[in-house]
């Protein structure tokens, strides 16, 4: 027990400080990415160059530092970034590699570029949820699977069993698309030894199997040689229904491609729409997704697509397996997925916020879970800042792939992978580290840099006789928390940072970017009084007092919170004016 106490006292010693202020932005996000003095720009050069030195061989620090990449030239990938505030980052910022695989394959391209498809495995329910999101009603997400499956209701009624059977009028679209729902992870055709036809399961301590078993002998596609019985739905319904749980719904996330193949019979079942429908009417035609499918090419159009190895991995063209996997894109279309979700396209701006948010957490501090996000936390070595990265990936046969979505910089980026190679997988997750690493230092610094220019300098009342002025900066120091930092302000002759409860001279005075309304021309900040970086002495409980969020709007004068900033922008996003709006005030810029 002692023992058990000693390293309880450690744990926060050994957590990494994060800095806690507001979710979301620290700057306005930035505009340029592309340009020659975008920061952006000149870190995807750094990128590819650093990609390059690893294919060629010549980084041989490099490769020893990341063996994951000593192997990169093995795989073919294609990545690219998108930005709604920058088109061009769309049609700049690629890179792509063709291995000696695919350049001397039988079949498909032998050079890939942006335009080149790619099947997307798991990035397939990225888009079944989205599919749903813009067919179904709020209510259809929260109706038990029985209203839309009869023969789940028997099920449910005759099974009181809870460690043996799903609690199917438990189970909810919402919580199929969060992969909370505990239904068995994945169809048979996946990780089941009877369908391993070399496979002795005696050898692995494993019984003989006989026709009274009671949960096999309900499989009813186990020894079918029809290759349809796995494809109709009833069928695939009684395949699941009697198969235990992975647990009660709403307890733990648990992958589950199984589940995304109910969820895509939901989304038939609701619309009456073929998932070949849904998929074209609600996404890629309204988003000139061309290159974009839910089946395969036919072969008179494999030269667009990259087939590594055996054929049948890319022509396979399952129905219930489309919704969970099945897609096919490429990195040019999958910006237009990208940039279509931030510019809240098809999906309104407050139902697009919803989504993109947490529905769970996981055992890890870095990762939670969405519909069907899989969220990471990223954070920032020098300054403790923490961004949210929501990211899809997918991993099937031959193909790997990335989509990762910044909603803080209103960018993102993809990575599609094709090979043979049994490293993929770790290779596409090597690479996606090598570009987080890259660039998201290179937007926060982009965007604070574009906040210099855009709102740092000096603000003074135009009425005759008033002596209120406000100055902003950007503290450049390494490890400074972000944000414009409040270097004076000045309201009817009195020192506000000196006097006004709240607002200290010795704690960073910062505004942070909350809510931006385009249509007038006006961009909301919030005033933080301090950086919330919990030292180790910090609790768990004792944290909330220091909390940003939990005292947000708490200092008031008629009304209106002594926080609020809100300037007039103009139309290339520079403040000409603030409003400090407690003070009843309006200062113009007077620095040009």
């Amino acid at each position: 027990m002692s023992r058990l106490r000693h390293l309880l006292t450690l744990l926060p010693i050994c957590l990494t400080p994060v800095l806690a202020d507001y979710l979301g932005p620290r700057y306005p996000p930035p505009a340029d990415l592309t340009s020659d003095e975008s920061l952006v720009a000149a870190s995807w050069a750094n990128l590819t160059s650093t990609l390059q030195a690893y294919l060629s061989g010549i980084d041989q620090s490099a490769a020893s530092s990341n063996d994951a990449l000593s192997a990169i030239q093995n795989v073919t990938f294609s990545l690219g970034m998108f930005s709604i505030h920058d088109s061009a980052a769309t049609e700049i910022l690629q890179f792509h590699h063709t291995s000696a695989e695919v350049a001397n394959a039988p079949n498909g391209t032998n050079q890939v570029d942006g335009d080149t498809i790619y099947r997307i495995a798991s990035v397939s329910k990225l888009f079944t949820v989205y599919a749903g999101l813009l067919g179904l009603d709020s209510t259809d997400w929260d109706r038990p699977l029985t209203e839309f499956f009869p023969q789940l209701m028997e099920t449910s009624n005759n099974n009181n069993n809870i460690v043996g059977h799903v609690q199917w009028d438990l189970v909810t679209p919402r919580a199929l698309a969060a992969q909370i729902a505990g239904v068995p992870r994945d169809f048979l055709s996946l990780g089941e030894f009877l369908l391993q036809p070399d496979l002795n399961p005696t050898a692995l301590g494993l019984p003989l199997l006989d026709s009274n078993d009671p949960i096999s002998s309900s499989l009813p596609c186990i020894g079918s040689e029809d290759p349809a019985c796995a494809e109709d739905p009833e069928r695939y319904i009684m395949g699941v229904q009697n198969r235990p749980p992975t647990f009660l719904p709403w307890t733990s996330p648990g992958y589950s491609n199984n589940g995304f193949s109910l969820l895509g019979l939901v989304l038939a079942n609701i619309t009456g729409k073929t998932i070949d429908e849904i998929y074209r009417d609600s996404i890629f035609d309204p988003l000139d997704m061309t290159n974009s499918n839910s089946s395969p090419p036919i072969q008179s159009e494999w030269f667009r697509a990259v087939i590594p190895g055996d054929i049948s991995y890319f022509a396979s063209d399952s129905d219930m397996a489309k919704s969970s996997g099945g897609l096919l894109s490429t990195t040019q279309d999958l910006a237009k997925l990208g940039v279509g979700i931030l510019n809240h396209t098809l999906l309104p701006p407050d139902e697009t916020r919803k989504w993109m948010k947490p529905l769970s957490h996981t055992a890890r501090l870095q990762s939670s879970v969405g519909a069907p996000w899989e969220i990471v936390r990223y954070t920032y070595a020098d300054s403790g800042v923490v961004t949210d990265l929501y990211t899809k990936g997918g991993d099937s046969g031959h193909y790997g792939s990335f989509f990762v979505l910044l909603p803080d910089f209103d960018a993102g980026f993809s990575i599609l992978t094709a090979s043979t190679s049994a490293e993929r997988l770790t290779i596409i997750g090597a690479i996606g580290d090598l570009v987080a690493d890259t660039i998201l230092p290179a937007l926060m610094a982009q965007a604070a840099a574009e906040a210099e220019s855009n709102f740092a300098g000096s603000y003074t009342s135009t009425v005759e006789g008033l002596n209120s002025s406000l100055t902003l900066s950007l503290n450049q120091s390494q490890g400074a928390p972000p944000g414009l930092a409040i270097s004076s302000f000045i309201s009817n002759g009195t020192d506000v940072l000196l006097t006004l409860p709240g607002m200290r001279r010795n704690l960073p005075n910062r505004l942070l970017p909350s809510i931006a309304d385009v249509a007038t021309g006006q961009v909301a900040f919030r005033a933080v009084r301090g950086a919330d970086a919990p030292s180790v002495q910090v609790g768990p409980i004792s944290q909330f007092v220091t909390a940003d969020w939990f005292s947000v709007d708490g200092l008031t004068y008629g009304g209106l919170s002594t926080e609020l900033f809100v300037f007039d922008v103009d139309s290339s996003g520079r403040a000409v004016a603030v409003n400090p709006a407690a003070f009843r005030v309006r200062l113009e810029r007077t620095d040009g």
